[in-house]
């Protein structure tokens, strides 16, 4: 509105026509009035209307008309099923119904119950194709392989409930060019819960099928106890063979600030944590490749002072940074491995994992832009480390499986901001961790005594209590907020941490430590190793990815930051 002009009234009429008139702009724009119709690749799932349709999806970060400029920005959009109303109503009643908490061995999981290896669970892959295709030819191929895809994970998981999962093609097209054009691939998962962000077709699809080699890099180490991150590291060398495990700490280098927890600090290079990739990939690739500007690069950041600048640098980075912009190419691409003598790190995983954050480590300044919002890297992109190693960064993509949504919100696949029922993932954290301890709440009235049980609902309504989230007119809790705000306090994992652990933890607890391997973590947090008897002794937490999203209510809602080290006692660990 231009300054000094007076606000006027919009009336429900008025919006009304409003919204039809959108509703006409949008019609016109799929009948062709001087815009290309959406490609038939964009429209595979649109055929699935049978039993539950998967193809009544909802598209994330979908917003505004679709004009020419949205129509191709948000071609890369996260989509997943849509839950019918009889859905959202059956969980919504059973969050006002008392949850029974669970024993600590529910924290203890293994992948058999996330991915059926084998199954029509299993990523689809590239088809078949040769240099005779023409590219409409190729992608109609691959818009009927993935229409097959889908009616087979229809027909086989009919009777169970599946996971949200991508059903874009496009965006697994990103993820095909991104493991074809690497040379190594660096799997990135959430160090709370890497057996869900480690689906195992796509361990067997690199490894066995494409011939090439795996990182599992565990990010986020500084958030649960060195005795879990060894335990994981140890679980997954044993299990899958030939994998490279790497712990790492985005955000080592960096402090807290103020009660939001903002960081302060330069934004440096997580040295130590580097230094482990640039050896593993040293080992892998021989003399094929010259690392040593990379080593260079490592060593020169071990020696340069720590600053206390307030991270001016990183605003200005991404316009120095070597950055190569991409077009959104994802047809086939098959090149000579370390041509040039040159080596590609393909960044894979799934959302809000640390992708983009550890790319930014890596460097050591900022260079891609960081979100929770899941989906908020939208095509694949490529940065020069140095002249010859290139880093690419894939859109972060849900992988098909059997994991509860609940699980999945509380891990960041989907958008909170965008969640219709989010008390069955307030349950789905209760059952696991003692919320009312950790953010001493206290139960509204015939709740939580000796007569009735907490329920998810009335964890929501006392936080809205503890909060002042109130209704505009009844003045009533804003159970609805408070369960968003919980939720965004699970996800960054300072306050409320639900972190799972390999099967058989808690029996092997205190046995066989590696006393090496826990300095070696402690180094990479940025921190002394710890020389307490018990090394189970909970570190400070230095936070999950920076937020540079539109949910700016995250800002002004809660990071309930007292007494960090007994939450995270009676958390998870």
């Amino acid at each position: 509105m231009p300054q000094g002009s007076r606000k006027v009234p919009f009336s429900a009429k008025q919006k009304k026509i409003q919204l039809q008139q959108k509703r006409e702009r949008k019609k016109l724009v799929h009948e062709g009035s001087g815009v290309p119709k959406p490609r038939p690749a964009e429209q595979v799932v649109a055929v699935q209307q049978e039993k539950r349709s998967l193809g009544d999806v909802i598209r994330i970060n979908a917003e505004g008309d679709l004009g020419q400029r949205s129509s191709r920005v948000f071609r890369y959009c996260l989509q997943f099923r849509r839950e019918t109303p009889q859905e959202l109503e059956r969980r919504k009643k059973m969050a006002r119904e008392p949850y029974t908490p669970l024993d600590e061995s529910a924290l203890e999981v293994s992948p058999e119950q996330f991915f059926l290896p084998g199954s029509a669970l299993d990523m689809p892959k590239r088809p078949p194709w040769n240099r005779s295709m023409s590219k409409e030819a190729l992608e109609a191929r691959e818009a009927q392989y993935f229409r097959e895809y889908l009616d087979k994970i229809e027909n086989a998981f009919a009777d169970q409930e599946l996971s949200y999962f991508e059903l874009n093609l496009e965006t697994w097209r990103q993820l095909w060019r991104v493991l074809e054009m690497s040379e190594i691939v660096l799997l990135v998962a959430d160090i709370r819960h890497p057996v869900v962000h480690f689906p195992p077709a796509l361990y067997l699809h690199i490894t066995k099928e494409l011939g090439k080699r795996l990182v599992l890099v565990l990010n986020k180490v500084d958030l649960v106890p060195d005795t879990l991150t060894a335990a994981w590291i140890k679980f997954f060398r044993e299990r899958y063979p030939g994998l490279v495990v790497l712990p790492f700490a985005s955000y080592a280098g960096m402090t807290a600030k103020g009660k939001k927890g903002k960081r302060q600090g330069k934004l440096r290079m997580a040295s130590e944590a580097c230094r482990g990739l640039l050896e593993a990939c040293q080992e892998m690739v021989s003399d094929q490749v010259d690392l040593t500007s990379w080593r260079k690069k490592i060593e020169e950041e071990l020696v340069e002072e720590a600053e206390d600048d307030d991270d001016e640098e990183e605003h200005d980075a991404l316009a120095s940074a070597p950055t190569e912009v991409v077009a959104p190419d994802t047809s086939f691409y098959e090149e000579e491995r370390f041509k040039g003598g040159r080596l590609t790190l393909g960044f894979v995983g799934q959302p809000n994992v640390g992708k983009s954050s550890l790319l930014n480590a890596l460097v050591g300044r900022k260079v891609v832009s960081v979100s929770r919002t899941p989906g908020h890297t939208k095509h694949f992109q490529t940065i020069f480390l140095t002249e010859n190693v290139r880093l690419c960064d894939c859109p972060g993509l849900v992988f098909p499986s059997l994991q509860p949504k609940a699980l999945q919100v509380l891990t960041g696949c989907f958008p909170i901001a965008q969640l219709r029922e989010p008390y069955s993932a307030i349950q789905f954290l209760a059952e696991r961790i003692d919320v009312p301890s950790i953010l001493k709440l206290k139960p509204p009235e015939g709740a939580g005594d000796s007569h009735k049980p907490w329920s998810a609902f009335d964890l929501c309504e006392a936080w809205a209590l503890d909060r002042g989230y109130l209704t505009a007119k009844a003045g009533r809790p804003d159970a609805y907020r408070a369960a968003n705000s919980l939720l965004r306090m699970a996800l960054d994992g300072r306050t409320l941490c639900l972190a799972f652990r390999p099967q058989g933890y808690l029996q092997s607890k205190g046995c066989d430590k590696d006393n090496a391997l826990l300095a070696h973590l402690a180094r990479i947090r940025g921190e002394p190793p710890v020389k307490s008897a018990s090394s189970d002794s909970e570190q400070e937490e230095s936070g999950d990815d920076d937020s540079e999203d539109e949910e700016d209510e995250e800002d002004e809602e809660d990071q309930f930051q007292s007494n960090k080290f007994a939450a995270l006692a009676n958390a998870a660990v």
